[in-house]
């Protein structure tokens, strides 16, 4: 149940899928450099374990990830179109090819009109009454905050934020600041000098993603673990009765429904995660929640391994399942996978014929 999900929290609430794209990785560290270090219009970022992290870390691990083709030129401005389409490309490329036959955006490159499109249907950038982008829109720190900010769905400042200098209630960016704060993400002690309006660096953009996503302490599981909660979790709920569906509860599954996404929240509940919602996460939410806490996630199928969480594309709503095994050769794959009545009856891990041709992305547990 993961496609429908994902249109239908489009539609209602206008939110990115999955990604949530700020780290809170469990058991993460308060990110820690001197505010003296900074560049003169730089954003100062933290991390307890290293001073800083270079433009080559930057652009060698953004390369490696497949967000970018080439290295960052050190000097260029980040526009609108280079944002959203590094965004779109971490969020698995999602092509809506219905709607790009009905809404065409005015002034975008041919290659860039799906990432240009998510963006504008989700409401992560707005366009003009003619449909125009403006995808060379040079962006400052504050509106690369912005993005950010709406790309998690405009989440409410929880605690009070002290320490800005130079920033106004009445900025466009002023809720996104208190939030970048609130997540450790730009210091804001006396000492902060953030001004919103400066011109963001491409690479410093990126070093935000960067820090996103790759800056995390020692993983709090391995891959063992969490197959054999995976495996734990099917025998609960064949011993049980437990029926297909969504599930409501509070751990998931405990209202005795259980479905292939609610399968992976058990398991991870079970293993501490225990900061879910009702009934876990379903969709984009558990894209964001995996991204969130550190899981790595790819779209090329060769990363298909021993406790791999693989969604696809398959039936009317999408699936998700745990990997044991894959031979891409022979289609052979082992797999924990509660996507049906008949498969929550069955022993598992199950063996079945699966050629990956319906393959969307899949979260690892980073290497250990």
């Amino acid at each position: 149940m993961l496609l429908e999900r994902i249109r239908h929290l489009n539609r209602k609430i206008s939110l990115l899928l999955g990604i949530a794209l700020l780290f809170t990785a469990v058991g993460s560290d308060v990110r820690n450099v001197s505010a003296d270090e900074r560049r003169e219009g730089d954003v100062v970022y933290l991390d307890s374990e290293i001073s800083s992290v270079s433009d080559d870390t930057v652009n060698e691990w953004a390369m490696d990830a497949g967000l970018i083709e080439k290295a960052v030129d050190a000097e260029k401005i980040c526009t609108r179109m280079d944002l959203v389409r590094i965004l779109w490309i971490r969020n698995c490329r999602p092509e809506n090819k219905a709607e790009a036959m009905t809404t065409k955006l005015a002034d975008v490159r041919e290659e860039d009109k799906y990432a240009a499109l998510w963006a504008y249907k989700n409401g992560i950038c707005a366009v003009d009454a003619e449909k125009r982008f403006k995808p060379d829109t040079e962006m400052t720190h504050g509106d690369v905050l912005q993005t950010l900010w709406f790309v998690k769905g405009r989440p409410a400042v929880t605690e009070e934020i002290t320490g800005f200098e130079n920033l106004s209630v009445s900025s466009t960016y002023y809720l996104a600041a208190l939030w970048a704060a609130e997540q450790k993400l730009l210091i804001k002690d006396e000492k902060t000098y953030f001004d919103g309006s400066e011109k963001c660096r491409l690479i410093d953009a990126v070093r935000y993603i960067y820090y996103q996503y790759h800056i995390r302490s020692t993983f709090p599981i391995t891959r063992k673990q969490f197959v054999e909660a995976c495996e734990y979790v099917t025998i609960e709920a064949r011993e049980n009765g437990y029926r297909y569906g969504d599930s409501n509860g509070i751990p998931p599954t405990s209202d005795g429904y259980i479905s292939c996404d609610r399968l992976v929240a058990k398991a991870l509940w079970d293993l501490g995660y225990t900061d879910q919602g009702e009934g876990g996460f379903y969709g984009s939410d558990m894209f964001g929640y995996l991204l969130d806490h550190g899981f790595v996630q790819s779209t090329d199928p060769s990363d298909i391994g021993y406790g791999s969480i693989v969604c696809t594309t398959a039936g009317e709503y999408g699936h998700t399942f745990v990997s044991v095994s894959w031979d891409p050769s022979s289609g052979s794959i082992v797999k924990y996978d509660e996507g049906s009545d008949s498969r929550i009856n069955s022993v598992q891990p199950s063996s079945e014929y699966w050629s990956g041709g319906d393959f969307l992305c899949v979260f690892n547990i980073p290497d250990e």
